[in-house]
């Protein structure tokens, strides 16, 4: 189809050259040979008056254009996604729709993973795909851009390292607290500051500049050197095997914390001191407000992750404890 004169499915094209940076990727990404992508490339140079795609060593780079192109065309292919594509209709037990969500295996461990389950019950022909921090190269592309390219479509994260060019709801609010083994008698439910600097330490670190935000607050107001640390674990998930059967104690997000004394000989203790608390939000692309399918997944997130139904879950616990109770004293 073109316009004035303009081939519009080379913009497709054009979009995954520019994004991929090779034509080799490229052309896998389109289904083609690399003989069709070569060509491709070679009629938008022509028609841009420009190299678009540049060899430097083993690697191709854009060019001032290229680059320019390339937020202009992503932005214009989701435009069309979110307004023209997407059905304007949404029946959750029909729609076969894919969603991608970025979350962290904390997030899935605090109330995500249970959340999907219920949201694949009422509509169990939905694709839903799960990207973790750990599949993209540190570094390199930060949640926000992912978002702004269409990579991913709902963002689970804490809200302030979100993009501020994008809506977003906010999910719950999480406290940290301290963790230790069940049989470690050194500690009583509470731990004062003056303990807690003295005890042997389990921390989890994601590399250089990349801390949890509870750890980069005690760092800064407690100093890093301050702490006997023993072992750093690469993940929140691992870090909680860490400590059955030690002395020592490693602050968590309260969430998973009382998810890990359910599966783990631990048990949860408080701090002296109180870290500021931490906001889980989801995010979605400004373009996808009309997206129902998407809309939909959202809502259900929010409603079953909120700290709302976090209490009408405890409420509901407790009722059923107490009716436990109850019979058994007959």
């Amino acid at each position: 189809m073109r316009f004035k004169g303009f081939d519009l499915n080379l913009l497709v094209a054009l979009d995954y050259l520019l994004t991929e940076q090779s034509v080799t990727r490229a052309a896998e990404r389109l289904y083609r040979n690399q003989s069709t992508v070569s060509a491709i490339l070679a009629r938008l140079r022509e028609h841009f008056d420009d190299d678009l795609l540049v060899q430097v060593g083993r690697e191709m780079v854009p060019t001032a254009r290229g680059v320019e192109l390339a937020t202009k065309v992503r932005d214009l292919l989701l435009r069309i996604d979110a307004t023209i594509l997407t059905a304007s209709e949404f029946d959750p037990v029909a729609s076969e729709r894919a969603v991608r969500i970025f979350a962290s295996d904390y997030v899935m461990i605090a109330g995500l993973a249970d959340a999907l389950r219920i949201i694949q019950q009422k509509a169990p022909r939905l694709k839903l795909t799960i990207m973790q921090p750990s599949q993209f190269q540190r570094g390199t592309e930060s949640p926000a851009a992912l978002l702004e390219k269409g990579e991913i479509e709902l963002l689970v994260m804490p809200q302030n390292f979100m993009s501020e060019a994008h809506p977003r709801l906010p999910l719950f609010t999480e406290t940290v607290c301290g963790l230790v083994s069940r049989d470690n008698a050194d500690v009583g439910t509470k731990v004062s500051t003056a303990d807690f600097l003295q005890m042997r330490h389990a921390t989890v670190g994601f590399g250089p500049g990349a801390t949890p935000s509870y750890e980069a607050w005690f760092n800064r107001e407690f100093g890093e050197d301050l702490r006997h640390i023993d072992i750093v674990a690469g993940s929140f998930t691992t870090m909680p095997f860490l400590l059955p059967g030690t002395k020592r104690i490693a602050l968590a997000h309260r969430r998973l914390a009382v998810a890990y004394t359910k599966m783990l000989p631990l048990r949860i203790v408080e701090t002296e001191f109180s870290i500021p608390p931490l906001v889980e939000a989801v995010q979605w692309h400004q373009y996808t407000n009309t997206d129902r399918a998407l809309m939909w997944v959202r809502d259900q997130i929010v409603d079953l992750m909120s700290d709302s139904a976090a209490e009408r879950q405890q409420a509901s616990i407790q009722a059923e404890d107490r009716q436990l109770n109850e019979e058994g004293e007959f």
